[in-house]
């Protein structure tokens, strides 16, 4: 962050306040705003955005992510049922496991009577 930008001076100083860590998903919304109030502006307009402006900006923001929290909330569903799918198969997998061995056992009982 630039020591020259009074919003990112800002939003380190709430994030060390509130013990707020860098891979947080707020920071990372805080960030898209300030890209964004950066590229929507001119470069030679210094003056901070309106209450209007970032309202509206971040309504936009806001629109723009619910499809994004909508297939990342599927993709996590999805996750956590493939990881019961995953603890299914291998339980069944050991049973079956243990099955073949018993089985081996027995009809290698079973030969060594009759040879």
């Amino acid at each position: 962050m630039d020591s020259d930008d009074p919003l990112a001076d800002a939003l380190a100083d709430w994030q060390r306040k509130h013990r707020i860590a860098d891979g947080d998903p707020m920071i990372a919304a805080l960030e898209l705003v300030r890209i964004y109030i950066q590229r929507a502006r001119p470069a030679d307009d210094a003056q901070i955005p309106s209450f209007e402006d970032f309202r509206g900006t971040v309504e936009l923001l806001d629109r723009r992510s619910k499809s994004f929290i909508n297939q990342a909330s599927d993709l996590v569903a999805e996750l956590r049922r493939f990881g019961q799918n995953v603890e299914r198969l291998n339980r069944v997998r050991a049973a079956t496991l243990v099955l073949l061995f018993v089985c081996a056992g027995v009809a290698g009982v079973l030969l060594g009577r009759w040879v």
